[in-house]
C-alpha cells in the first residue's frame, strides 16, 4: 500500500454540521425539559419532613389559617443570629413563608443593621433597647412575639433550684399562629384600666407615674385599651377579658368590690398592683377583696439591703416555678417601694377551688417593715414584720381542673405589691417589660385560644463516654488521624520521587 496516499476525513463538513445540530436540539430540549419541571414544581410542589424534629411541622389549625389570608402580610425578624432560638425561630417562620406566599418574611440583624432596627422601633413606637423579637404587620395593624415569651422551661429543675434551667419546649408555632389570627380578627379582646380612683393614666406619657408604655404593650398584642369606671350601676362589661387595676390611691367602695367579685365570678381576669405608696399607706380595700384568693396584702415595705441600688428598690432574681417567671431566671426584676403578698388560706365567701402561688421573692437578707423612725430609717416590728425571702407577686387561678390548663370560665390574678415598675420609665428597666408582657399572655392564656396548637417538645442528645473511650478518642483525634493523612502523603512523595 502506498504510504503517501492522502487519508481521508472520518466525517465531512455536512456531517459534521448534521452531528453538531443535533446535539444542540438535544441540549436545547433538555434545557426546556428541565425549565418545564421547575416551572411545574414551583407551582404544583409538596414538601416532606423526614426528620424527627417536629419544630418545623405546621399543624393543621396553622395551615388553616394560614389559607384565610388574602393580602400581604409582612413578619419582620429583628433577632441576632448568635441567639440560641434564632434557628428554631427563623426554621419555623421559613414554614410559615413556604405554606402562605403572601407572608413576607424579612430577618433584620439588629447588630449588624442598626440604623434599619431604630427605624423600625421609632414606627412601631418601640424602646430601643427591645430586640429579639418577632413583628407581624398587616396593614396599620401590628403583633409582636417577644424572644422571653418562646420557650417552656424544665420544671422540675426549678423546684429542685437549680440556677441552669433546661428549655424543654419550643411555643413558637402557637404564638405565631395566635399572632396571625388576631391580625385576622377585627374584633381585638379588650383591656379595662380601672378609673376613679387615682390609678396610673394608661394615656400619659409622664415618665414615672403614666402607663403609656404598657397600654403600648397590649396594643402590640392587638388587645384594644379601654378605662373603666364603676359608678352608680356600671358592672365590668362582657366585653373586657382583662383588668387592670393600677395602683389605686383612694379606697374603692364596698359597691366596687362586689363588682369585681361578679366579674371574676363569670371567669375574669385581673391585673392588680397595689402600691403602698401610691396610696400614702391607706388600704385601698383591695386586700380585704384578694383575702378571698388567699392572698395577704402587707401594709408595709419590703428592703432588700443586699439586693438594691438607691436604698429604697429591689434588685430580683429570686423566683418560682411557674409559667410567668420561667423564662425569666437568667433576667432581673427592678422594683421600687414594694410591699409584701403572703399567700394563704382563702378567707370569704365563694373561695373554694382557688389556687395561689407566689411568683418572685427578696432574696433571703429581705425583711419587711410596717413602720418608721424619725428620717425615714425603716424600724421592723416583731410581731407583724418578717425576714427572710419575701414574697412580692402571687398567681392565682380559679375554677379550672389542675393540668388541664385554663377554659373560658376560669378566673385568673396576678397581683404585685408594686405599681411603679410599669411606669413608662420603670418598665424599660432590666425584665419589666418582659414580666409585663408574660403575664399578659398568662392571664388571657392565648396561645389556647386555638385549638390543637400546644409547644413542641425539644430533644436534647448526649454522647456519655468513659475515661478509657475518651483517651482513646483524644489519641484518635490528635495523632491517628494526623499521622494516617501524613503516612499517606509521605509514600505519594517517595513513590513520585524514586
Amino acid at each position: 500500500m502506498n504510504s503517501n496516499t492522502p487519508s481521508r476525513p472520518s466525517f465531512s463538513g455536512a456531517q459534521r454540521v448534521r452531528v453538531g445540530t443535533h446535539v444542540l436540539v438535544a441540549l436545547l430540549a433538555g434545557l426546556a425539559l428541565v425549565a418545564m419541571a421547575n416551572y411545574l414544581a414551583a407551582r404544583h410542589y409538596h414538601r416532606f419532613h423526614w426528620t424527627s424534629d417536629a419544630r418545623f411541622d405546621l399543624s393543621s389549625t396553622t395551615r388553616q389559617v394560614l389559607g384565610a389570608v388574602t393580602n400581604e402580610m409582612s413578619v419582620i425578624l429583628l433577632f441576632d443570629r448568635d441567639h440560641p432560638l434564632f434557628p428554631s425561630v427563623y426554621g419555623l417562620l421559613s414554614e410559615y413563608a413556604y405554606a402562605c406566599p403572601r407572608l413576607k418574611l424579612e430577618h433584620l440583624n439588629y447588630r449588624r443593621d442598626p440604623g434599619r432596627a431604630e427605624l423600625l422601633a421609632a414606627r412601631l413606637q418601640l424602646a430601643s433597647s427591645e430586640t429579639d423579637l418577632v413583628v407581624f404587620e398587616a396593614g396599620t395593624r401590628f403583633k409582636i412575639v417577644r424572644a422571653a415569651e418562646l420557650s417552656d422551661y424544665d420544671v422540675a429543675a426549678l423546684l429542685a433550684g437549680e440556677r441552669e434551667v433546661r428549655r424543654v419546649a419550643f411555643k413558637g408555632e402557637p404564638l405565631f399562629t395566635h399572632a396571625i389570627a388576631a391580625l385576622l380578627d377585627t374584633q381585638s379582646p379588650v383591656a379595662c384600666f380601672l378609673r376613679g380612683h387615682g390609678e396610673h393614666d394608661p394615656a400619659s406619657d409622664e415618665k414615672l407615674l403614666g402607663y403609656s408604655r404598657f397600654a403600648g404593650l397590649l396594643r402590640q398584642k392587638g388587645i384594644e385599651v379601654q378605662t373603666l369606671e364603676l359608678i352608680g350601676n356600671t358592672e365590668v362589661p362582657e366585653a373586657c377579658r382583662l383588668l387592670v387595676i393600677a395602683g389605686p390611691r383612694s379606697p374603692l367602695d364596698p359597691l366596687e368590690l362586689e363588682r369585681l367579685t361578679r366579674y371574676v365570678q363569670r371567669g375574669g381576669r385581673v391585673l392588680a398592683l397595689l402600691s403602698f405608696h401610691q396610696a400614702q399607706r391607706e388600704r385601698t380595700g383591695l386586700e380585704d377583696w384578694l383575702q378571698g384568693w388567699g392572698v395577704a396584702v402587707g401594709d408595709n415595705y419590703v428592703f432588700d439591703p443586699d439586693q438594691s441600688i438607691r436604698g429604697n428598690d429591689l434588685v430580683v432574681s429570686n423566683y418560682s416555678a411557674h409559667a410567668i417567671t420561667a423564662p425569666l431566671r437568667d433576667r432581673r426584676l427592678h422594683l421600687v417601694l414594694a410591699r409584701s403578698m403572703m399567700a394563704r388560706a382563702p378567707a370569704g365567701p365563694g373561695t373554694a377551688g382557688g389556687r395561689v402561688q407566689p411568683l418572685f421573692f427578696s432574696s433571703v437578707g429581705g425583711y419587711t417593715a410596717s413602720s418608721f423612725a424619725a428620717g425615714g430609717v425603716p424600724q421592723p416590728s416583731p410581731d407583724r414584720d418578717v425576714r427572710g425571702a419575701v414574697p412580692l407577686a402571687v398567681a392565682g387561678e380559679r375554677g379550672s381542673i389542675q393540668g388541664l390548663g385554663a377554659d373560658l370560665a376560669a378566673a385568673r390574678l396576678v397581683a404585685v405589691g408594686e405599681s411603679l415598675f410599669l411606669g413608662n420609665e420603670m418598665i424599660l428597666s432590666a425584665a419589666n417589660l418582659e414580666f409585663a408582657s408574660l403575664a399578659v399572655n398568662w392571664l388571657l392564656d392565648r396561645p389556647q385560644d386555638l385549638a390543637g396548637l400546644a409547644a413542641r417538645p425539644l430533644h436534647e442528645y448526649r454522647i456519655t463516654l468513659t475515661r478509657t473511650a475518651m483517651t482513646q478518642l483524644r489519641w484518635l483525634l490528635l495523632l491517628v488521624l494526623p499521622g494516617a493523612l501524613l503516612a499517606v502523603g509521605g509514600v505519594v512523595w517517595w513513590r513520585r520521587r524514586y
